[in-house]
C-alpha cells in the first residue's frame, strides 16, 4: 500500500516522499502485537489505537528506522495510522 506523505522525511540517508507498507505477517503481529485494544465499559466496546505500536509498524512494514517514522507530521502519521489499522480491518477515525 503506497502512502504519499505531505512532509518529506529522511530514511536511509535519502529523502523519502512516499512509503510503501507491505501486508504485516503473522510473525509481525506476534512480534509487534496488535496495533489496538478493545475497550468494554458500560456495556459498549470501543477501539483505542496504540500509536507506539502503530509506529513500529510502520517502521518494519515500510522498512524505515524508527527515527525516520518520528519525522513524520501528525498528519501523514495519522494517514499512516488508517493505513496500519486497515490491514487488521479496523477503520481509524480520529
Amino acid at each position: 500500500m503506497k502512502v504519499t506523505l505531505s512532509k518529506a522525511i529522511t530514511a536511509h540517508g535519502e529523502e523519502v516522499k512516499e512509503l510503501d507498507l507491505r501486508e504485516p505477517t503473522g510473525k509481525d503481529v506476534q512480534e509487534i502485537g496488535f496495533p489496538y485494544l478493545i475497550v468494554i465499559a458500560n456495556d459498549e466496546q470501543a477501539i483505542q489505537i496504540q500509536v507506539k505500536t502503530v509506529g513500529r509498524y510502520v517502521s518494519r512494514l515500510a522498512g524505515i528506522p524508527p527515527s525516520s517514522v518520528d519525522q513524520l507530521s501528525a498528519g501523514d502519521l495519522n494517514t499512516l495510522t488508517g493505513a496500519v489499522m486497515s490491514f487488521f480491518g479496523v477503520e481509524a477515525t480520529v
